[in-house]
């Protein structure tokens, strides 16, 4: 009697850990989802994207496509800092691409059909991230509270070059949608509510290895250009599906406006001899470009992007930067005046939009290493204009 008893604990042990549940109550909430396939862990000490998941909905993440072996992970609903791992298979490279998102409930129901054009074409959201594979994934992407309702957000993008990033309420908000280019009609799920969109062009620049971010402005007053609309009842059936659609081309040639990056640029022309690789010093601050460069080749010149601070809803048209110095490991050299005046130059002011070439020369084994700045130009974001497309 005693071994049928035990016999019979252990099957239904058995039947209950095959069943998923969970014997000691606790939360389930970061483990994997239905049938172990999608892994809700957050992999804090080797991760690949953080997220902060502002919806209520458990999300499934995938890189550039909707299919499994392009699957990252799980995010929990309400996920603070959650942190996806980082498979080899998929993250063996510095680059830029879109995170598609969809609910965990949408896979479940279409995990044996993930190429469904109903799924690819109307996802949970797309956002546009950066994987630094020789340098840190700190930046942590924020999901808009206004996404996953029953309504459709249609954003038109007509560029087959240029990402179309939107931020809500501003150009630093909650990342609200992607549409990505060569891909003309992009369709989220939004909640009901008001909305205040902020578009901003994006894409990865590989040869100069910054991730470029262009904000239209109008021309009357600078500020970002936006759109507002309300999805909502408004007298329509209960259930009922509202829409609205974004069409950028359309709407960006009604206005006058101009392009801003939101940022300067300091390019390295090092000109050294005999060669050697220098590097650019903030302070006691080594700068290094987004996928981990430290040293400036002789003869390639490497850029480093200089974000200005943010004052309300737009970009402080300058900023200073002091104390900087250039040169090999020890021994570089503080930014002097000219090319002939060797009076050290203390702080750069910097301005938005525009590129600073500093070239450095000479021999640092015998004192003749120097840095000055040696010419400044506009930065060129006509070819991000995606009216003329």
């Amino acid at each position: 009697m005693k071994k049928g008893l035990i016999l019979a604990a252990i099957v239904l042990i058995v039947t209950m850990l095959a069943a998923g549940c969970d014997l000691l109550g606790g939360n389930n909430d970061n483990k994997p989802g239905t049938g172990g396939e999608v892994d809700f862990t957050s992999y804090n000490t080797n991760h690949s994207i953080l997220v902060r998941n502002n919806t209520s909905e458990r999300l499934v993440a995938f890189k550039g496509d909707i299919r499994q072996d392009m699957l990252i992970g799980g995010i929990p609903a309400h996920a603070v800092n959650h942190a996806l791992q980082n498979n080899p298979s998929l993250f063996d490279k510095t680059e830029a691409f879109p995170m598609i998102l969809i609910t965990e409930a949408q896979y479940n129901a279409n995990k044996n059909n993930l190429s469904s054009p109903a799924l690819k074409n109307a996802p949970f959201t797309r956002v546009f991230v950066f994987y630094n594979k020789n340098g840190d994934n700190n930046v942590v992407y924020e999901l808009d509270t206004g996404l996953g309702g029953i309504n459709k957000f249609i954003i038109v993008n007509p560029s087959t070059s240029i990402n179309i990033e939107l931020r809500r309420g501003g150009i630093n908000g909650e990342t609200f949608g992607f549409a990505p280019a060569g891909f003309l009609e992009t369709t989220l799920r939004v909640q009901d509510g008001d909305f205040t969109v902020f578009p901003v062009f994006v894409r990865y620049n590989p040869f100069r290895d910054i991730v470029e971010r262009i904000i239209p402005k109008r021309t009357i007053d600078g500020a970002p250009w936006f759109v507002t609309f309300s999805l909502g009842d408004f007298g329509h059936p209960v259930g009922e599906i509202r829409e609205f659609s974004l069409n950028m081309r359309t709407l960006l040639s009604s206005v006058n406006f101009s392009l801003s990056t939101g940022s300067a640029l300091i390019v390295i022309d090092n000109q050294t001899s005999p060669p050697t690789g220098v590097r650019f010093l903030e302070g006691s601050t080594v700068r290094r470009t987004l996928t981990g460069m430290e040293f400036a080749p002789s003869g390639v010149p490497l850029t480093f992007q200089i974000q200005m601070p943010t004052v309300g809803n737009n970009f402080a048209q300058s900023r200073v930067i002091s104390n900087m110095a250039f040169g090999p490991t020890s021994d570089e050299k503080p930014l002097q005046t000219g090319e002939n005046d060797s009076t050290v130059l203390n702080s750069l002011t910097v301005e938005c939009d525009k590129m600073y070439t500093i070239t450095v020369s000479g021999n640092h084994n015998n004192g003749t290493l120097k840095a000055w700045v040696s010419n400044i130009i506009d930065i060129d974001t006509s070819d991000f204009n995606i009216t003329s497309k």
